[in-house]
């Protein structure tokens, strides 16, 4: 039986996706199987990669006749996918094959569960550093039930959001039940992924669709980064609009939502917003009382910034942008402050249920070799068994 179809989109990286397949093949486990979808210029380099693997375990969908706007090339994985669960990484990401070992006793003892995340970490590839960086991963290890309010609270109404929504459930690094997609394409203008945010695009749809949503704190897989991701335009401002340039070109639909006047360009807090409210508007979902948690996400958007230039830029934007749309009372609601301090040494160390170390401890080079550090740091996965046992 095929427990997991593990989706890798790609477009032009390549090279990423096939370290992040070879090391997942590595795995003993055939409970498992990899499916890229290829979106390419060139399809000699991944087809020829299959081949050579010849491995059961990893499938490929080749590039269809003309480039596909992002969300297309995920819409068109799942129904390709064997397995009774699916995941979605990016090419420069890494998910380990032993969140099969997770799905089996987690729906052995919740079987009506469909959806499941797991704890963050990330990774910036070494070629796309410019400084020492420091990362955080989180310590804990119990398997939790999430409350479907909670988490709808914390998606539509920006409970507890930094700069973005705090709610983790969808198909990207998150694992969703084929039949609960199923259920979200027929629910949803049959199409799995609308919005060209097609991960908050399916966070939305999965908060509104799933039965049981289970989170483990124990990291499954890394989120990468690499100099040609879209995460680099988070950290660079010329990357990000020119990204933002090329989502705009591969899309003929529509990015912002009607009459919500924050310009993608001004950052994630507002590139996100977009996608949320589009998918309200799209299907009628009207919902009052959210407004302060977004415009303190747009204060920890600004917050969030290193460079006092680009902080004063920003908070000029979003201050313009609350204004225009609630007007000038709002803005009592925003009063970011610029926090960074060059001449204080990031934190290491462990505090808050978080280990905070430098990113490139062991020197690892991708983000599978990231993981591996970390599998020999975490809680075991082939312990979860006892742990639940003695719950």
């Amino acid at each position: 039986m095929t427990r997991l179809t593990i989706c890798i989109p790609t477009r032009n990286r390549q090279r990423y996706a096939m370290d992040a397949a070879r090391h997942m093949l590595a795995s003993k486990r055939d409970d498992f199987e990899i499916l890229i979808g290829d979106n390419s210029d060139d399809a000699a380099p991944l087809a020829s990669f299959v081949a050579e693997m010849n491995d059961s375990r990893l499938r490929l969908l080749p590039p269809e006749e003309k480039p596909l706007a992002m969300q297309d090339n995920w819409e068109r994985m799942p129904q390709h996918a064997r397995g009774e669960w699916i995941s979605i990484i990016g090419d420069d990401d890494y998910l380990d094959p032993d969140l099969c070992e997770v799905l089996r006793l987690t729906t052995q003892r919740v079987p009506n569960a469909d959806a499941l995340t797991w704890g963050r970490s990330y990774f910036v590839w070494p070629e796309a550093r410019s400084h020492r960086e420091i990362t955080r991963i989180p310590t804990g290890s119990h398997l939790m039930h999430m409350e479907k309010k909670d988490l709808m609270r914390k998606m539509f109404f920006w409970e507890d959001a930094k700069d973005r929504p705090a709610c983790p459930f969808g198909i990207y690094h998150g694992a969703l039940k084929k039949d609960l997609l199923e259920r979200i394409r027929s629910a949803f203008s049959n199409r799995y992924f609308e919005h060209p945010n097609a991960d908050y695009d399916s966070i939305c749809k999965t908060v509104m669709m799933a039965d049981m949503c289970i989170y483990w704190e124990r990291p499954l897989s890394v989120f990468g980064a690499c100099a040609a991701s879209n995460t680099a335009g988070l950290r660079d401002t010329a990357v990000g609009l020119e990204r933002i340039r090329t989502v705009r070109g591969e899309n003929q639909s529509q990015l912002e939502a009607a009459d919500f006047p924050f310009p993608i360009e001004l950052g994630i807090t507002s590139s996100v917003a977009h996608a949320v409210e589009w998918f309200k508007q799209r299907y009628g979902i009207e919902l009052n009382g959210w407004e302060e948690g977004f415009i303190q996400a747009c204060a920890g958007d600004c917050e969030s910034q290193t460079d006092r230039a680009r902080f004063e830029e920003k908070k000029a934007g979003y201050a313009a942008a609350i204004k225009q749309w609630r007007g000038a009372q709002a803005l009592k609601l925003f009063n970011p402050a610029f926090k960074h301090r060059p001449d204080v040494p990031k934190f290491m160390g462990h505090a808050e249920a978080h280990l905070n170390f430098d990113m490139g401890i062991g020197n690892a080079q991708t983000a599978a070799e990231f993981y591996n550090l970390l599998n020999g740091m975490l809680f075991p996965v082939r312990l979860l068994e006892s742990r639940l046992n003695d719950a």
